[in-house]
């Protein structure tokens, strides 16, 4: 039976819940949720699936708080939000001893505003964090599983982007991604609601192709029907069910 560790704190002002597989020296799952930056919560649906998908294939999890933006500023919690990320990161690699996982073996999955950290924090590496000057231990991950994520906010929609471009650029993982043509980035598992408002497919597709141009590997699930902030298993409005454990559970099984 996985064991679930709740409300561990791993800065001054955040927490993360561990759920624990069976068998010790298991790989690490980092899930980040969504949210548009403003709201969203580490046991919400999406997470409470992730959790019980990647437990029962003998995965570890860790589902991750971080700094939320007041709903009329969604940026205003930037660069905060990926910090707290970082901090994430660097307590789960410092207590791998403790809780018997494998943190060398470690992947992220995150959902919309939580996939657009994971990227960055992927991406952006020790550039990133060495921009803004915030001083971290950075930790590669050997894949992403990703949702509908926000890619390139320099040419999203008005309401989605900042006032700021600076904030638009450095927000963005298309920017940290084609700064460096040598760096060597993990693969990934992206899924896009193919009727998707919120984050357009063309987001997906600008992901895609960055991937591929740099002979990364990128594997693209456009799924049919959906628009934003769907489940791993879900129905839409119109009756149609999907089931994406397959998917994730064989793409990290076969990365981590």
């Amino acid at each position: 039976m996985p064991r679930q560790i709740k409300n561990l704190a791993y800065n001054a002002n955040q927490e993360l819940d561990l759920y624990l597989a069976d068998e010790t020296k298991r790989p690490l799952v980092v899930c980040v949720h969504g949210g548009g930056f403003i709201s969203g919560s580490r046991i919400d649906e999406r997470c409470r699936q992730s959790a019980e998908l990647l437990t029962g294939a003998g995965f570890n999890c860790a589902s991750v708080s971080y700094t939320l933006a007041p709903a009329d500023d969604r940026f205003a919690a930037w660069p905060r939000n990926l910090f707290d990320l970082a901090d994430a990161l660097a307590f789960l690699h410092d207590s791998a001893a403790e809780y018997g996982y494998d943190f060398d073996r470690a992947g992220m999955l995150g959902y919309s505003a939580g996939c657009c950290l994971c990227n960055l924090y992927i991406q952006g590496g020790e550039r990133i964090f060495g921009h803004f000057a915030y001083q971290v231990p950075w930790y590669s991950a050997s894949a992403l599983v990703g949702f509908y994520g926000p890619y390139d906010f320099t040419v999203r929609q008005a309401e989605r982007r900042s006032p700021d471009h600076e904030v638009n650029l450095y927000h963005s993982p298309a920017y940290w991604i084609r700064q460096d043509m040598t760096r060597i980035a993990p693969p990934v598992l992206h899924f896009q609601g193919d009727v998707d408002t919120t984050v357009y497919p063309d987001q997906h597709e600008a992901f895609q192709q960055d991937y591929e141009k740099r002979g990364f590997s990128f594997t693209p699930v456009m799924v049919k029907g959906y628009a934003h902030a769907f489940a791993p298993r879900d129905t839409n409005a119109s009756g149609r069910s999907i089931d994406l454990g397959p998917d994730i559970l064989a793409f990290l099984k076969r990365h981590l």
